[in-house]
């Protein structure tokens, strides 16, 4: 696979920083990702580019309330976005999730487990 290749580049966050000068093409996608009503938040975008080929991969937060069929129209919108933008990629990928705070205070398992009266 072509993506394998030595002269392999990777755009996009690690640790928070962005790893090459391509911060303009990642934030159009972020833009063009929020510009749906139903994606919350982008959690991570990454652009790989591989000789001719760039790939563009995000996931985004929508609701848990969500149908398979509402999410498969959501991503397919988000897509024809992403492609708006970013003309020259030769794929994107989308995947979804729930965001979870990770400051948020978690309840104990006892709040959530039922536990065995032996």
């Amino acid at each position: 696979m072509r993506l394998l290749a030595r002269d392999t580049r990777l755009y996009g966050r690690a640790e928070g920083k962005f790893m090459s000068a391509s911060k303009d093409i990642i934030a159009s996608v972020e833009a063009s990702l929020l510009e749906g009503a139903s994606v919350h938040r982008v959690i991570e975008v990454r652009v790989t580019q591989a000789g001719d080929e760039l790939v563009i991969g995000a996931k985004v937060d929508l609701s848990p309330d969500l149908t398979m069929n509402e999410v498969s129209v959501i991503l397919l919108q988000a897509k024809r976005r992403v492609h708006r933008v970013a003309p020259d990629a030769t794929a994107v990928f989308i995947e979804p999730d729930v965001w979870v705070d990770p400051n948020a205070v978690q309840p104990p398992t006892s709040a959530v487990v039922t536990l065995s009266y032996d």
